[in-house]
């Protein structure tokens, strides 16, 4: 009985799979098989991967302005620097800590957006764990 032709399932590679044991094999070999699972996961989690990205970006810059000693400061010029505040982390709200202001928190960096004057305030930690 003849084997039929099969083809690596490997968009990048598609070659012939000419000697086979078992007709469950799709790919040639290990690096083709490993391959296509590493674009399948990554093109699976893009949305993540961009998602930590923006936030690393937008630590970088926060901590450039708190080590800078600059305590609030437009978004406009902010987002000049490379801020984007469509990576922001997960919103927090304490009435007693920052009363109308919800605050967020990207690793070591506290801070918070005010609607009304449209600028970012820095809070330090010490506020954050003596008020709760």
């Amino acid at each position: 009985m003849k084997k039929p032709i099969k083809f690596c399932k490997n968009p990048n590679c598609q070659d012939e799979i000419l000697d086979y044991k078992s007709s469950k094999r799709e790919y040639c070999n290990d690096y083709c098989r490993n391959h296509h699972g590493h674009k399948r996961r990554t093109e699976y989690n893009l949305e993540f991967t961009n998602f930590k990205n923006g936030m690393t970006a937008n630590y970088k810059v926060l901590k450039f302005l708190r080590d800078a000693g600059i305590l609030g400061e437009k978004l406009e010029r902010i987002i000049k620097m490379g801020f984007d505040p469509k990576y922001l982390p997960q919103k927090n709200i304490d009435n007693e800590f920052s009363p109308n202001i919800a605050y967020y928190i990207i690793k070591d960096i506290i801070f918070g957006l005010d609607p009304e004057t449209d600028t970012i305030i820095f809070y330090s930690p010490k506020k954050l764990n003596n008020e709760k």
